[in-house]
């Protein structure tokens, strides 16, 4: 495998100098390197001219079967570890950032609990890509909270939760101060908006019929949106799962949303097609949900 490797890269820089300082060998090892490997073939991979080399035509033949050789040798190492953890069987997962942050360590923590012997591969990727990444057959399951468009794929809802109203924390007293107003929130903190995909054209209509006078900021990422508030630049309209923690330790205030009429939101499991890991994921997550 060293010939080979050291073959490789002599063949993409034709210069053995340049080979081993990419190696982090020394040049007389390159040279004996690509001579061991030439006569164990029984032909001549380079051809020499001064201190420059060139691959001949046996050099590239063999190139694209040193470069397979590289590449089954590495896979096997990946084989060969991932049997050493213990698995035997694959689930490769695209998930909304919002979901990883939330539900989702929970979940997983549950699952490999139960099944150590599937491998769990995580890919976060914005809401919009996931059904591509099911379709490209790059993920095996998909967890979104956009509602999914094709026909082509399994669709169930895991789960669905409320919207809640929040805004910073304005430093009063729980007891003392009085509560916030819905109209007085809209007029007072700029709304952040446009942070999840499909609730908020009917959720602005709303908000503009109780305070007409509203100022609207797009922030397109759920976490951005949070920071936002706690640094009191606006407001916005979340999934409860998302400001739990920043509610609990007082970071930001809810406000009554009930005359928006807020809807709630799901998290969707999509897959193509139904696989035995797929089935035993969504399984787990029902029985915690």
């Amino acid at each position: 495998m060293n010939w080979i490797r050291t073959f490789i890269v002599a063949a993409q820089v034709e210069n053995f100098y340049q080979t081993a300082e990419i190696l982090y060998v020394s040049q007389p090892t390159v040279t004996v390197h690509i001579k061991q490997l030439e006569q164990s073939l029984g032909i001549p991979l380079f051809s020499r001219e001064g201190r420059n080399i060139y691959l001949t035509d046996y050099g590239r033949a063999f190139l694209p079967h040193a470069i397979d050789i590289q590449n089954r040798m590495r896979q096997s190492y990946i084989e060969m570890d991932k049997k050493r953890q213990g698995y035997n069987r694959l689930l490769r997962l695209a998930v909304s950032p919002l979901i990883a942050t939330t539900y989702l360590p929970y979940w997983i923590r549950t699952f490999v609990k139960q099944y150590p012997s599937i491998e769990v591969v995580v890919d976060v990727v914005d809401s919009t890509f996931i059904e591509q990444k099911i379709n490209q057959h790059e993920a095996d399951v998909g967890l979104t909270r956009q509602q999914p468009l094709s026909q082509s794929q399994h669709i169930a809802v895991l789960q669905s939760e409320p919207l809640c109203f929040v805004v910073p924390h304005d430093g009063g007293d729980a007891e003392s101060s009085p509560p916030i107003s819905l109209e007085n929130a809209l007029g007072t903190y700029t709304m952040l908006t446009y942070n999840h995909p499909d609730y908020w054209k009917n959720l602005l209509l709303a908000c503009r019929a109780i305070q007409p006078r509203m100022r609207e900021m797009k922030v397109s990422h759920i976490h951005v949106t949070k920071r936002f508030i706690e640094e009191g630049i606006g407001c916005s309209i979340l999934p409860r799962s998302a400001v739990r923690r920043e509610l609990t330790e007082g970071r930001m205030l809810e406000v009554d949303s009930q005359l928006l009429h807020p809807p709630v939101v799901s998290t969707y499991f999509i897959e193509r097609k139904h696989s035995e890991e797929a089935r035993a994921f969504r399984s787990c997550i029902e029985k915690i949900t």
